[in-house]
């Protein structure tokens, strides 16, 4: 069998069967994480399947060939780890971190989490109203309405635009027959990345993998065509009302690049600028200065149509007020921005970088986040340096082509009155 092969730090081997293995040995801790990534997730789904990438994640907990349903919580507790998983518009995760002496029982029950669940019938009909209730209660939070009232005016042809839990009229009509379908299409080798991060052999590993996962027969993986979302010309701007509110809620974007290409550092930095932490632009002159209550920043990070958005709350008559200010700040920010501000802005990215990856399950959460997302481990290998290389014309660059172009996507929640 060949032998892994490392390459910065990080072992990889591809299993015979299409599932690739990504081990990253470590001595500084005795914690192990384990990671079962696909590259599934919401915009994979056709209108009738809206919601079954979350929903497998329910059902995959349900009862496995080996373990019936309950047993793999209490067994990963009584180990003392944890268990859990995750499920986004690009992706779905399944992840146990836990000491050192218990990986190969954890690889085990992955495996058979992701590979040998039972998917009954009854079991599907139990979970249908847990997820739709789950959905309910989505709706009863404003910040939830307002970011799929956002991404619904932002995105008119790419998959995007559908929320990741799906429909009530969706999830009532799953049948086992769909979810099988579906399921045997994405959870297999072909579409896998196994992600073990801890003091561990790597070649160890690699054997305990090929015993469990690489079993398991590879399949061509059915990739629907996921369509690139046209140029937005203008702006686009919605208000609504909801009588629950005492405040305005606000959300705001802008077309940037996407994740992983070489614009995308600097589009980092100039968030680290504009809105990460106290010394943040913008915290200071809105919050600090009483224009909101709150103010988030953020890319979306994704591979197609990324978005980069503004969201704050403040007094609804302080709308006009605090979107002219933002304004004024981006147009300012051209001029203003000093070689000071962009190298404390790159070494305060990097610190926090450094800091996040000292736990292990941060460590295996970017990259497997790199390589199943990203579509290439250099994300996660070399972004300290792809930071470190950003100089300041690259920062208006984006700030200039982005951030300062009049084709945003705007939505406004204001109390009913």
């Amino acid at each position: 069998m060949t032998s892994l092969v490392l390459a910065e730090e990080l072992y990889t081997y591809r299993l015979p069967n299409g599932a690739q293995l990504i081990v990253k040995r470590r001595d500084d801790t005795q914690a192990v994480a384990l990671h079962v990534w696909f590259k599934v997730g919401s915009i994979y789904e056709n209108y009738q399947e809206k919601g079954m990438a979350h929903f497998l994640e329910h059902m995959l907990f349900n009862g496995s060939e080996k373990y019936p349903y309950g047993q793999i919580d209490k067994l990963v507790e009584s180990m003392g780890g944890n268990i859990n998983a995750g499920t986004s518009k690009e992706y779905t995760f399944y992840h146990i971190e836990i000491a050192k002496p218990y990986w190969k029982p954890a690889l085990e029950i992955l495996y058979q989490l992701t590979q040998k669940p039972l998917l009954s019938e009854d079991m599907i009909e139990k979970e249908k109203p847990i997820v739709i209730e789950e959905l309910k209660r989505g709706k009863d939070n404003p910040s939830t309405v307002l970011w799929e009232e956002f991404e619904k005016l932002a995105y008119k042809v790419s998959p995007y635009r559908f929320p990741i839990i799906g429909y009530e009229e969706t999830i009532q009509k799953f049948t086992r027959e769909s979810l099988l379908r579906f399921y045997r299409n994405f959870y297999q080798p072909k579409n896998m990345y196994i992600v073990v991060v801890g003091d561990v052999d790597p070649d160890q590993v690699k054997e305990e993998v090929i015993n469990t996962f690489g079993k398991e027969e590879g399949r061509p993986v059915v990739r629907p065509h996921i369509p690139t979302e046209p140029e937005q010309m203008g702006v686009r701007f919605k208000e609504i009302t909801d009588s629950r509110l005492e405040k305005a809620y606000w959300i705001i974007g802008w077309r940037v690049p996407s994740i992983g290409s070489k614009e995308y550092y600097a589009l980092v930095v100039l968030d680290q600028i504009l809105g990460s932490g106290r010394t943040s632009v913008l915290y200071r002159e809105l919050k600090e200065k009483g224009l909101v209550y709150s103010v988030y920043t953020g890319d979306l990070a994704r591979p197609q149509d990324n978005m980069y958005v503004i969201s704050a709350t403040f007094d609804p008559e302080k709308y006009a007020q605090v979107k002219e200010r933002l304004k004024e700040i981006l147009t300012q920010l051209s001029s203003q921005l000093t070689d000071e501000e962009l190298k404390k802005a790159k070494e305060r990215l990097i610190n926090s970088e450094i800091f996040s990856l000292e736990k292990v399950s941060s460590d295996a959460y970017y990259i497997g986040y790199s390589i199943t997302v990203v579509g290439l481990l250099d994300y996660y290998k070399y972004f300290e340096n792809n930071i470190k290389s950003v100089r300041k014309q690259d920062v208006l660059k984006v700030l200039e082509n982005c951030l300062n172009k009049e084709n945003y996507d705007e939505v406004l929640m204001l109390p009913k009155r």
